[in-house]
């Protein structure tokens, strides 16, 4: 007899097709009275102290949905359940039974997602998890049934770049120097046979693609294929940031019509010699080349993103960024505002923490889980694999242990592999000793946001950055 059988009796019915409840769910279940237990199978078991606090408050008066969150965390964009468990209230008809009508909606939306949710459970009434050991349930053992595959994948296609920007931790000839580790001592790209297979499995897994976090993405030969490629296969979305000095406009069209889907220009400067004290440079011949990309875009009306972006340096004033904007802001999608960075052995250190992040850390009361290792994995030339920018940024300063080789595993393996799920339960556990990437990170908060609307922009920002669009593009 299975548990819902025995757990079920005249005045309540369990309906739980997968046996997702626990063992021990008839004694726990033995106080409810009057409605039915439906458990959705989401892919993962429920967990003792989530059933335990569903049986609680269950009640005659109100549907009750049980969805895990992380608090900050779930609500900041962590990956989300749909419920895994609903309790239905007995009604006063004859049979004493919860509505028909309802379950067969909620079986309805089971099967097919995009079935609209009823009406009658919006204002259901939300069970929280008990701590820390529910949530290390759901959102590190079991993450795998609501992420199988990263949120987006960024690719390191090499550690070259052709330019020698003063804050860049990597290729700045001021800071060179202080490198503690060999990787960027000698050229490394990544091959194309690695390229490829990364292309077929986030195709495969519709996962997004993005590059130019260490590099300059155009230096890499096989660049304008690996973007056909991924777009051929199946990736949704293909990425690249840049510094434009190489985005000819041959080179510029070619990568349009391999279906580039966005692309962010490092620019810094809106005068020529901002430009050449940062990056070392002529600004006329890269402005050229992004002129010419959106005109391009514009006349074969290819749907690529594109935003221009500024780092706030020493000595650059006001009002030259505004000038940036100004300029930059009628004829792109938006522009991007970068706090500066500074580097203390690989960690990132801002002047300021922005204002709404400081508020959020004040009413959380201290550190909540850091979203990165949820959403992205970051794929190096050698098939090594890292779970966030901050660990890219101590690729100079400190070798850190890989998430997995993808050289021998697949993607999806590696992102429910133990070093993810282990990760992921020392955030919850906020116990980071193992991890000196994220017990030394200065942007874990990054992701609190505050969107404005002024003067006919839209702004959101954040702790690391500005960004700006134009009124008429929201």
């Amino acid at each position: 007899m299975s548990i819902a059988e025995r757990c079920s009796r005249p005045s309540i019915e369990v309906r739980d097709p997968a046996g997702r409840l626990p063992p021990d769910a008839v004694e726990i279940l033995s106080s409810l009275k009057g409605g039915t237990l439906l458990v959705p199978d989401r892919g993962v078991p429920i967990h003792p102290a989530s059933l335990a606090q569903v049986a609680a408050i269950a009640g005659r008066d109100r549907p009750l949905g049980f969805v895990p969150e992380i608090p900050v965390a779930s609500e900041l964009g962590l990956p989300r359940y749909e419920p895994v468990l609903y309790w239905l209230p007995q009604t006063r008809s004859p049979s004493g039974s919860a509505p028909r009508r309802l379950l067969r909606r909620l079986f309805r939306r089971w099967q097919s997602p995009l079935e609209p949710a009823p009406p009658e459970l919006e204002h259901c009434q939300r069970v929280a998890l008990a701590g820390q050991e529910e949530q290390i349930h759901y959102f590190a053992d079991h993450f795998h049934a609501i992420c199988p595959a990263p949120v987006q994948v960024s690719v390191v296609v090499s550690n070259t770049c052709n330019l020698h920007c003063t804050m860049c931790p990597y290729h700045s000839r001021e800071i060179r120097p202080t490198h503690k580790t060999p990787f960027f001592a000698e050229r490394r790209s990544m091959s194309w046979e690695l390229l490829e297979r990364i292309a077929g499995e986030c195709g495969g897994l519709r996962v997004p693609v993005k590059m130019g976090n260490v590099e300059e993405p155009l230096v890499h030969p096989g660049i304008v294929e690996f973007v056909r490629r991924c777009r051929t296969l199946g990736v949704p979305a293909v990425h690249i940031t840049t510094n434009g000095t190489l985005l000819t406009l041959e080179r510029g069209k070619e990568l349009l019509e391999a279906g580039l889907t966005s692309l962010y220009v490092s620019l810094d400067a809106a005068r020529p010699e901002t430009y050449r004290r940062v990056r070392h440079a002529d600004l006329a011949p890269v402005e050229e080349n992004v002129r010419a990309f959106l005109e391009t875009r514009r006349r074969g009306r290819f749907p690529c993103r594109v935003l221009l972006s500024f780092v706030r340096n020493r000595g650059v004033t006001p009002e030259e960024e505004e000038e940036f904007v100004g300029r930059w802001l009628p004829q792109s999608d938006g522009v991007i505002l970068y706090q500066l960075a500074e580097y203390e052995g690989g960690n990132s250190r801002f002047a300021a923490v922005n204002e709404v992040a400081q508020t959020k850390m004040r009413e959380a009361g201290g550190r909540w889980p850091c979203l990165n290792p949820w959403q992205e994995m970051y794929l190096l030339p050698d098939g090594s694999t890292y779970y966030c920018c901050e660990t890219i940024s101590k690729l100079a300063f400190e070798p850190l242990e890989s998430m997995g080789q993808f050289l021998q595993q697949g993607i999806a393996e590696i992102w429910r592999g133990r070093a993810f799920r282990a990760l992921r339960s020392d955030l919850i556990r906020n116990r980071l000793e193992r991890w000196p990437a994220c017990e030394h990170c200065g942007i874990w908060m990054a992701h609190v946001s505050r969107v404005s609307e002024t003067g006919g922009r839209k702004v959101t920002q954040n702790m690391i950055t500005e960004i700006v669009e134009r009124g008429d593009k929201l």
